[in-house]
């Protein structure tokens, strides 16, 4: 007789030493994932500080055309100023000029009857010519429109609608009618065939 002994050994269970396993995979699993990436962070990390350092370059640059700007509206502004105060001199010299003109200037034209007549005259005429050579521009103008307009009027009746020239356009229209209504006949008679309509 197999006697049982009162002893119970205690067995781990399975399903505990799965999950110890799988924990343990998914532990290495995760350090081998960040091993993997420590060379795209090392890059990373390298092109942040390319760029943080790119940044601060430029914004010192920035820093420096904001000075030099700065600068040269401070000069334009000096500029403006000793021109306005030049200007304000001249203009004070010139209204100074003006105020005493009637005192020290004077000045009397007399002319004959014979002399103003002569002077119409020749205005009268430098009017005419220059009436008589605006009119001839203006004629001139006008065939130089009309010359052109009857040019693009021929190279587009030559050119609508057909490469082939004006003349050539009525010679293919005939045609193109006769094959679009022979085309309509045969699409009609199908139909017809098919349908029954007459």
């Amino acid at each position: 007789m197999i006697k049982r002994s009162n002893k119970t050994e205690e067995t781990p269970d399975f399903d505990e030493m799965m999950n110890e396993v799988e924990h343990e995979m998914e532990t290495l699993q995760a350090k081998q994932a960040i091993i993997d990436q420590v060379p795209e962070l090392r890059q990373l990390g390298s092109d942040i500080e390319k760029l943080i350092t790119a940044v601060i370059n430029s914004k010192l640059s920035l820093e420096t055309s904001i000075q030099q700007a700065k600068r040269a509206e401070s000069a334009l502004n000096d500029s403006v100023r000793v021109i306005n105060k030049k200007v304000d001199t001249i203009n004070d010299h010139i209204d100074g000029v003006i105020e005493e003109a009637p005192s020290r200037l004077n000045v009397a034209v007399h002319t004959s009857d014979a002399d103003m007549e002569r002077i119409e005259a020749l205005f009268s005429k430098q009017r005419q010519w220059m009436i008589e050579c605006n009119r001839k521009h203006f004629r001139e103008i006008s065939e130089m429109l009309a010359d052109e307009r009857e040019r693009v009027r021929q190279r587009y009746r030559e050119y609508d609608g057909c490469y082939f020239g004006h003349f050539a356009q009525w010679f293919i229209w005939p045609f193109f009618t006769l094959g679009l209504a022979f085309f309509g006949y045969l699409l009609f008679t199908t139909l017809n065939a098919h349908y029954h309509w007459l």
